[in-house]
């Protein structure tokens, strides 16, 4: 079996084929690597904004947590009764005072005590 000039023309236009083919895939890959990199650190710079979110988050639903424990209501009914127990201790102690600046306003009461 001879090749001829024709076998031998279809065959280096299969080959240029194959090497055009060739080319553009491997161009093809190329660029399909560059935006899967591309593409990798978009995910991974979203990643790090998600964690910071979720961090961020988290931070502010212990804080609602310990407020909504400061704020509920058998530690405001505490809080309320600690609170009058103040008010009266002040009132008590004004009425101290008060009657211990009136007996000693320029009249000292007589002392009991040694001679």
């Amino acid at each position: 079996m001879e090749l001829g000039a024709r076998e031998m023309l279809t065959f280096a236009t299969v080959l240029c084929g194959l090497a055009g083919t060739w080319a553009v895939i491997k161009s093809t890959v190329a660029r399909i690597q560059e935006d899967l990199k591309g593409v990798s650190e978009e995910l991974a710079s979203l990643n790090t904004r998600l964690d910071a979110t979720e961090s961020g988050d988290a931070v502010t639903k212990h804080q609602l947590n310990v407020l909504g424990g400061m704020l509920s209501p058998p530690e405001m009914a505490a809080r309320s009764r600690e609170l009058e127990g103040f008010l009266h201790r002040i009132n008590a102690l004004r009425r101290d005072t008060d009657s211990l600046m009136h007996i000693h306003n320029n009249v000292h009461p007589p002392v009991q005590g040694k001679k």
